[in-house]
């Protein structure tokens, strides 16, 4: 459910929300930004929980999303709009699932390059071939600004005016048993999270880019997650939106069993396209979310959108209207005695039905190579996925098949520096491989090869250890 900073304020709520206000004040946070905090809180403490049930949604057909192979007529309005556009990667996220606590985009990736390593050459290739300046703008949160940009110092905007880089903002952690703001003196910094990347559209208002960008005639920004390195600069999606004069242009993908997780597309009772995510879905619909049959498109999280229209939706509504998401965790992530705690988030792919003549089309995978885990980055750094001419990460036009089924260890692989420890020499190939299995403490030496379906035990107390060049099939048991 969208809300507006127009909502009616309730004294005993506004009573409720001064800490969490001085608390904002003292951090220098943009008056705007208190003001949408309060929206979404005010929206909580009235009992909403940001669901959006079936009941209010119905499921796309085919037919309703443009297929990308048929979009190649744009691609030379494309070429014409490219002087008007820039580029905007999401960089906010911290690799915490792999136990990381610096940016996820400082990862090696492919060939001993990290995703900022492989951003910064798909910037500098895509400029050349089309021979435009394509400015790339960072989003970053408050925890991954210093770290890139001293990773991406050399790299510029030329004489475009753009900046490198804007900040997100930061909301305060909800206490869930009283919904006071939450206190940890010992360390202040975990009181905070980034709201999320539906944030990017308030960014780009307070940080005065938006204004920028306007100014000095950009009209299109391409806006993708840092960690999908399939997500770069394609001239006949944006042909596609300029010339049909989209406000708003969300790519999706067909989902497949891996996806059931993902946020799918749908449509709202007035016939605006709607984006619905696992934190949005009620518990007793979890199964219906999950039917790939029934919600066929997933959010690639890769989007394209006017930034004429963004400003005109923006000043409106006095913010982006954007879903509320509540996601709860501990006040410290690493510790599970820590308070709970409720976290505001947003997603900027809710804000396609905020916009008239929206639309979505359907992109091949290519386009969609995100690393969320460490079973994700193995099947990355492998040889089932492929550096292009474009330094994108594409599948191997070598692999046919689908994509193997990724399973290790979590007492063993789930932190990116066990994971490391356990594959020194790189990734094993994957290329004949259908699915893979790892059970125990395993390292993997130099050249190995996986075949067919692949179950490896290691059933000793001690590290077992895969030889240099060996081939993997079947059942592999140690001790």
């Amino acid at each position: 459910m969208k809300i507006s900073c127009l909502a009616t304020q309730d004294p005993a709520v506004h009573t409720m929300f001064k800490p969490f206000a001085l608390k904002m004040e003292e951090h220098r946070i943009p008056s705007i930004v208190i003001n949408i905090f309060k929206c979404f809180y005010t929206q909580i403490m009235q009992g909403a929980q940001g669901k959006l049930p079936d009941a209010d949604i119905s499921p796309l057909n085919d037919g309703e999303v443009p297929d990308y192979a048929d979009l190649e007529g744009y691609a030379e309005a494309g070429r014409e709009a490219l002087a008007h556009t820039v580029v905007i990667k999401l960089n906010g996220g911290l690799g915490t699932s792999m136990g990381l606590e610096r940016a996820k985009s400082l990862i090696p990736v492919k060939d001993g390059h990290s995703f900022l390593d492989i951003i910064a050459r798909q910037a500098k290739v895509l400029r050349r071939k089309f021979k435009s300046p394509l400015p790339l703008v960072f989003m970053n949160s408050f925890k991954t600004h210093r770290d890139t940009m001293l990773k991406v110092e050399g790299l510029d905007n030329g004489d475009t005016g753009i900046p490198l880089a804007f900040v997100q903002h930061m909301y305060p952690k909800i206490v869930e048993a009283d919904f006071s703001p939450a206190d940890w003196p010992a360390n202040p910094e975990l009181e905070w999270n980034p709201p999320g990347h539906g944030d990017v559209y308030t960014a780009l208002v307070t940080s005065g880019l938006l204004a920028k960008l306007l100014k000095r005639g950009y009209r299109y920004a391409f806006i993708s997650n840092s960690d999908n390195l399939g997500a770069v600069m394609d001239a006949r999606l944006l042909g596609y939106m300029a010339r049909e004069e989209l406000s708003f242009l969300m790519e999706v993908a067909r989902r497949t069993h891996q996806d059931r997780k993902g946020g799918h597309l749908a449509r709202l009772a007035n016939g605006r396209l709607a984006l619905r995510e696992l934190a949005q879905c009620p518990e007793a619909e979890l199964e219906s979310f999950a039917d790939i049959d029934k919600y066929r498109f997933f959010n690639t999280n890769s989007l394209w959108v006017d930034l004429r229209l963004l400003e005109r939706v923006f000043v409106e509504n006095l913010m982006m209207p954007l879903d509320l998401m509540l996601n709860p965790k501990t006040l410290d992530p690493r510790d599970p005695d820590s308070p709970p705690v409720l976290q505001v988030e947003t997603a900027m792919g809710s804000a396609i039905s905020a916009f008239e003549n929206a639309r979505a089309v359907l992109v091949p995978r290519t386009r969609f190579a995100p690393v969320k885990t460490t079973q994700d980055l193995l099947l990355v750094m492998s040889d089932c996925f492929v550096r292009t001419k474009l330094e994108t990460i594409e599948q191997n036009p070598a692999r046919t098949a689908p994509m193997p089924a990724i399973v290790l260890d979590q007492k063993f692989y789930k932190k990116i520096d066990m994971f490391q420890e356990r594959f020194p020499k790189g990734a094993p190939s994957l290329l004949e491989c259908e699915r893979l299995e790892v059970h125990g403490d395993v390292r993997f030496g130099r050249n190995v090869r996986i075949r067919g379906v692949t179950r490896v035990v290691n059933r000793l107390r001690k590290q077992a250890r895969v030889a240099d060049g060996a081939v993997l099939e079947g059942e592999v048991l140690f001790g």
